[in-house]
């Protein structure tokens, strides 16, 4: 089974994939944003450094499942904190002003798309951005300190559009509240929905 948790920043991914890989000894794939070489560039100046970026995060991205699909990675469960469809979320906000990188963007995009795996089940985590955006602000990371509320906001909203019609895997929808850590409780409540499907 591949199980896939999404949502916006801060929604609690990667805590969520980490601890079920670990309860079921199962395979984790997470995402390398630390590859990225233009996120602090970006967040200091999204207008300037929206299409490296972009572009950066859907390569990381399709290598990321390219690797792991060729380590076997998928031959037991495999439990991930990103879905390659986010760059597509992203850039819709992001590059959505210039129509020649939104263009170029969205063909690379469709090319890679095609050959990487889709999942069993995606679930999405779903918070209010308020929340979000504290919780970016607790985390402390360098290159999210001048993040902005506008920002995550679009990006909130942009993931809320997209998986109103997501139809290529099955989605179950968390409504997080303790996005400080998974509490025992919600995840009891999250390996019920992964369990169930």
């Amino acid at each position: 089974m591949y199980v896939i948790f999404e949502g916006c920043m801060g929604s609690g991914k990667t805590t969520t994939a980490k601890l079920l890989a670990e309860r079921y000894r199962s395979n984790l794939l997470h995402e390398e944003t630390r590859l990225h070489p233009f996120i602090a560039d970006f967040y200091a100046d999204s207008k300037k450094y929206a299409f490296e970026t972009e572009l950066n995060f859907v390569l990381i991205h399709y290598h990321q499942l390219i690797k792991a699909e060729a380590a076997s990675l998928f031959r037991s469960d495999v439990y991930a904190d990103f879905l390659f469809d986010k760059d597509w979320i992203f850039a819709d906000v992001t590059l959505r002003g210039n129509e020649r990188e939104f263009k170029l963007f969205s063909e690379l995009f469709s090319y890679f798309k095609k050959r990487i795996r889709t999942p069993d089940l995606v679930v999405y985590l779903r918070a209010p951005t308020d929340l979000i955006f504290e919780r970016i602000r607790k985390r402390g990371r360098e290159f999210e300190k001048d993040i902005e509320f506008t920002y995550v906001e679009a990006i909130n909203s942009a993931y809320e559009k997209f998986f109103g019609n997501y139809k290529e895997a099955e989605v179950k929808v968390i409504n997080v509240s303790d996005i400080d850590g998974v509490s025992e409780d919600e995840l009891a409540r999250i390996v019920d929905v992964v369990r169930k499907r």
